[in-house]
């Protein structure tokens, strides 16, 4: 791509207000993505596997986006709606990377969970925001600055305190070369759906964005429920009437709305700084699995949280300045 090209799609946020209101989005999106875990342990005791629980999230939030479509919520303004027809092939083909970008990570972090201690899969899945910051200044597609690679340094050492912390209480670690392999994948995953997601698909807004990937997504796990032979796992649900509610937040609280806010917040801040703050995630779990299943919340992932915090506040107070994306048809870039 020339360096006009690269002007041309140049990817920013809006310093003051905009950048702080982004920050909060990520860091809200993460809260609420770190219930999934959780929300899975219980699923798993009233007797749903993994698989049937996340087919069952996915299909509920893509169901939760096109009611919240129906009624307006996340759908741009008549003024600002452009035909499907008119959006650049090349914007479809970017939407179709993140949404596979995002059903391998699944696929992979799912299986890793398998072969690893999750401690162990998760301290290897939270490089990603390494890979995101390295790959958007080796790119030169977002600035490399000293307050970024202090918030990512503070970021990455309170992740791996929060689940250093967790590990000890796991007892023996387990792991295997196809478990290492499978959450370093999910973390390439998640880098590619990040990076491609700030201005690989600009002309498609968050709301419709995250239908489709839910909706892929739940294809997805279906069919890999089916394959490995657990159909009547996938129809729990309409045999105990009480897991309804559970898996009813999973896919509007868990799924949906996260996805979506997620997405909104990569565009407003970028890539490397939202990827960043996603690392909030492991402790809001912490703190909710310290709520819900009465785990003991230790000292050392209190202080893993006050450095994410931390992190998050240097962010606020070094905004970045970009022009915002300007979408071509005539590009023919991958990752704007």
């Amino acid at each position: 791509m020339g360096n006009d090209q690269r002007k041309e799609y140049q990817i920013a946020s809006n310093p003051g207000k905009s950048q702080l209101m982004g920050i909060g989005i990520v860091l809200f999106a993460s809260a609420l993505f770190s219930s999934l875990g959780v929300l899975t342990n219980l699923a798993y005791e009233a007797g749903m596997s993994p698989v049937a629980f996340a087919t069952w999230r996915e299909t509920i939030g893509a169901l939760a986006m096109v009611v919240l479509l129906l009624f307006g919520v996340g759908r741009p303004s008549r003024a600002q709606r452009i035909s499907l027809s008119q959006i650049p092939g090349w914007q479809w083909r970017n939407l179709t990377i993140a949404a596979v970008a995002f059903m391998s990570y699944s696929l992979a972090i799912f299986y890793a969970f398998v072969h690893l201690t999750v401690s162990l899969a998760l301290l290897l899945f939270y490089i990603y925001p390494a890979l995101v910051t390295l790959i958007s200044i080796a790119t030169r597609r977002e600035p490399f600055t000293m307050p970024k690679l202090i918030a990512l340094l503070l970021a990455l050492g309170g992740s791996t305190m929060a689940i250093s912390g967790q590990m000890s209480q796991e007892g023996a670690v387990r792991f295997d070369t196809i478990g290492i392999l499978l959450a370093l994948g999910a973390a390439i995953g998640m880098s590619i759906y990040f990076l491609v997601g700030r201005g690989g698909y600009p002309s498609i807004p968050s709301s419709y964005a995250t239908t489709i990937f839910l909706t892929a997504g739940a294809v997805a796990f279906a069919l890999i429920g089916i394959a490995m032979g657990e159909s009547a796992s996938l129809l729990q649900p309409f045999q105990a009437a009480s897991i309804w509610p559970m898996l009813l937040f999973a896919g509007i609280g868990g799924a949906a709305i996260p996805t979506m806010m997620l997405l909104t917040g990569i565009r407003m801040i970028g890539a490397s700084r939202a990827s960043i703050l996603a690392i909030f995630e492991p402790i809001s779990g912490s703190v909710l699995a310290a709520v819900i299943l009465g785990q003991m919340l230790s000292l050392i992932q209190i202080v893993a949280g006050a450095l994410i915090l931390g992190a998050a506040v240097i962010l606020q107070r070094s905004p970045e300045t970009i022009e915002p994306v300007t979408p071509s048809p005539r590009s023919n870039i991958d990752i704007a």
